[in-house]
């Protein structure tokens, strides 16, 4: 019963050094979480950005075509003139021209704060380009730092967990399973050595006759308590 003890504390001490090393790797997430969003808020900021320009640029692209298509109305408006031959139809063709006129002139000016509206647009999406590269090249070294701390913490839990894997063969089945559901449900110790007449993990007073029985035989028993494992260390 002391060899079976004895392992599983071997094997507990392995995996309160694999808790450690798996604590350190959860600790880089949230700071790895942090470069990632502050980096998505400004590739978000220039897709935004690049949307906008491209629906001024749609707007001063069909605004264009109109304006050259009521140019092209005044045009033809004008080389009809020389044809008309009643003063209602000149009446007509110049009531025509100058619509024309007041749609181009009005569209004109359309057309001046959308190239406005356009340069502004423009410029506030080169503006989160370089953001986004700036903070590219900042990161850059933070994460070479945490990608070189998660390599160096992966390298040593492999190697803890093949340790501990060699030293569990040499714990009984059924008390290695208890102990694991054990340590797995606390996320923490699950093996503790009584306190004096108490539980090490919680203070609860176990009777006598588990006491004698651990002490003499060198068992391991359950806190009806908590749920750990308690025995007595020599």
């Amino acid at each position: 019963m002391q060899q079976e003890l004895a392992a599983l504390l071997a094997v507990q001490a392995d995996d309160l050094e694999i808790h450690v090393i798996e604590e350190q790797l959860a600790a880089l997430q949230p700071r790895l979480k942090e470069l990632d969003q502050r980096k998505a808020r400004i590739a978000a900021d220039v897709e935004r950005s690049q949307v906008v320009v491209a629906a001024e640029e749609k707007k001063q692209a069909f605004l264009r075509e109109k304006i050259a298509e009521h140019k092209g109305l005044i045009d033809r408006n004008q080389a009809q003139m020389d044809a008309v031959k009643t003063m209602r139809q000149a009446t007509a063709a110049v009531t025509q021209m100058e619509e024309a006129r007041r749609i181009v002139a009005t569209e004109e000016s359309e057309l001046v704060a959308i190239n406005r509206r356009l340069d502004e647009a423009r410029a506030t999406w080169h503006a989160h380009q370089a953001a986004l590269e700036a903070c590219t090249v900042e990161q850059a070294e933070a994460r070479t730092e945490v990608a070189s701390q998660q390599a160096s913490l992966d390298g040593a839990l492999s190697v803890m967990r093949a340790k501990r894997a060699d030293k569990a063969v040499h714990v009984p089945a059924p008390l290695l399973g208890k102990y694991d559901r054990i340590r797995i449900r606390r996320r923490s110790q699950a093996a503790w050595p009584v306190n004096g007449m108490a539980c090490g993990a919680c203070d609860t007073a176990i009777p006598m006759q588990r006491r004698n029985q651990m002490s003499n035989g060198g068992g391991i028993d359950v806190c009806e308590a908590c749920g750990v494992l308690m025995y007595f260390a020599e």
